[in-house]
């Protein structure tokens, strides 16, 4: 899944890239760019049950299933590394923040980051469909 900033210069992406032995916790692939800055995160941090409740919030605000407009709603997991909040703007716009924590840049150590973004309704939906998918392909 990709979510990409409507300005083109910020995008997220979530990619299911396996499970764990005990077959419930999802390997999340996550990359963030912002502007010519990239950092990058591999780790156990969704359940099946959680990757799959993360497509449902997207696409019920994507929707406008979850809140009227410009009511935040956010969205945390057991793990600590991914958190989401969120609102769909009047006019046919989700805004997003998007919380990794523990993300590695090039160099030693790593960084805690927080990206807005602001995508059209339908690309967000998208990315929810992508999402299921990918995770259904870990199958």
């Amino acid at each position: 899944m990709r979510l990409q900033d409507e300005g083109g210069d910020r995008s997220v992406e979530l990619r299911p890239a396996a499970r764990e032995a005990d077959g419930d916790r999802v390997v999340v692939d996550a990359v963030v760019h912002d502007g010519d800055r990239r950092w990058s995160l591999s780790e156990a941090c969704l359940t099946t049950d959680e990757a799959r409740d993360l497509a449902a919030w997207l696409a019920g605000i994507a929707e406008d299933a979850t809140a009227a407009a410009d009511e935040w709603t956010s969205l945390t997991f057991a793990a600590t590394a991914l958190s989401l909040s969120g609102h769909r703007i009047p006019g046919g716009t989700v805004e997003l923040r998007i919380a990794l924590l523990r993300m590695r840049a090039e160099g030693p150590g790593t960084t805690d980051v927080v990206v807005g973004l602001r995508a059209p309704q339908a690309d967000v939906t998208a990315a929810a469909r992508d999402l299921l998918a990918e995770l259904d392909a870990l199958a």
